[in-house]
């Protein structure tokens, strides 16, 4: 049995046809788009520094990690790779990596579908992890600036 692509179009009343669509792509759909989303990749390596592309693709044909596109209908223009977190006291839906051309008025659409996956898988939040210059957007849909993250390399320790 082949899976079916879950999407959610904009439906607002300004946008008839649905100006933008967002869908999660099954299996199938993200090999074959994998091609594509490699070379994004390949072009920004420096966010995803956490993962190597094997791992990244393996989560998400196993199911660990989910593969979103949101674009106008029925072109992606904006990748995003989500996971469900389990925590001691909660779930979480996290936006673990995101890339592409990204529209304010995809807002709305963004905001209604993680809500109804979340709640699909028994979330209590979406948490989004990224540059600070997301802070106005998020804020704009509800999401707060709970914490930001800095590292730092750990030096080598020579012993003689």
């Amino acid at each position: 049995m082949r899976a079916k692509s879950m999407t959610s179009y904009d439906v607002s009343p300004r946008a008839v046809p649905p100006r933008y669509a967002l869908t999660q792509f099954t299996v199938e759909e993200f090999q074959r788009f994998w091609p594509h989303i490699e070379e994004m990749l390949d072009r920004i390596p420096h966010t995803w520094r956490y993962w190597t592309k094997e791992y990244i693709y393996g989560s998400i044909v196993n199911g660990l990690m989910q593969a979103w596109g949101i674009g106008p209908p029925p072109k992606a223009t904006f990748i995003m790779f989500t996971a469900i977190n389990v925590y001691p006291t909660m779930r979480t839906l996290s936006v673990v990596w995101a890339a592409g051309t990204f529209e304010d008025e995809m807002l709305p659409l963004l905001e209604a579908t993680f809500a109804s996956y979340g709640r699909l898988n028994n979330c209590e939040e979406v948490e989004i992890r990224g540059r600070l210059g997301w802070d106005p957007k998020l804020k704009s849909i509800g999401f707060t600036h709970s914490a930001s993250m800095w590292t730092r390399k750990i030096p080598s320790v020579q012993v003689n």
